[in-house]
């Protein structure tokens, strides 16, 4: 055999043994898989909506609506891994059981548990849930926005001035009183001088 020839076995070789090996590391790996199959097209926009969901969880509170935060995170996660998906969903139930978001929280984990985790779901239902994650978590972060400005304003500043205005229209009120007493006995004296004035010869 050629030394040419031998080489070139021993490259195919050698790559057929590499590959061999990467296909049954991969097989030994469980996949990561996702509820929707998310499309291309739209990458940019799943990444924009994960570190928006991410954010509202950032910055909520219990007392506030971290289980809403918990379930638009589920629903982001139903295109990258339907386990952290699921947790999310729990979440929210455990959270607030008697919310709005309990129920679609329990549907989504129904319907995860009954749909095979080979399987992910493509077409118009996964186009509208996108839709609906994208309108739902713009009017979140607003009204997170909104209660962010609300907690942080100077409230006790505003009492203080509303208290200052008051007593300040107070004062301009008895000062409009005074002033209206000494009109009334300016006139009622000014009727009074000449009247004395004929009664004098």
């Amino acid at each position: 055999m050629r030394p040419g020839h031998l080489l070139c076995t021993s490259l195919l070789f050698l790559l057929w043994w590499i590959t061999g090996c990467s296909m049954f590391q991969r097989s030994m790996t469980p996949p990561v898989t996702s509820f929707f199959m998310p499309d291309p097209r739209d990458g940019r926009l799943y990444v924009t909506l994960e570190r928006e969901a991410d954010q509202l969880l950032g910055t909520c509170s219990a007392v506030h609506f971290c289980d809403r935060a918990h379930f638009i995170r589920g629903l982001v996660a139903l295109y990258q891994n339907r386990e952290i998906a699921a947790d999310h969903f729990q979440t929210a139930v455990a959270m607030a059981p008697t919310s709005a978001r309990a129920e679609p929280s329990l549907f989504w984990l129904q319907l995860l548990k009954e749909t095979p985790s080979g399987t992910a779901e493509d077409g118009r239902f996964s186009r509208a849930t996108v839709q609906f994650v994208r309108d739902l978590l713009d009017g979140e972060l607003l009204a997170e926005q909104l209660l962010q400005e609300l907690e942080t304003s100077p409230v006790q500043s505003l009492q203080r001035d509303l208290k200052a205005r008051d007593r300040k229209l107070e004062d301009l009120t008895k000062q409009l009183e005074a002033l209206k007493q000494i009109d009334q006995e300016m006139r009622e004296k000014t009727k009074t001088i000449p009247s004395r004035g004929k009664e004098n010869p």
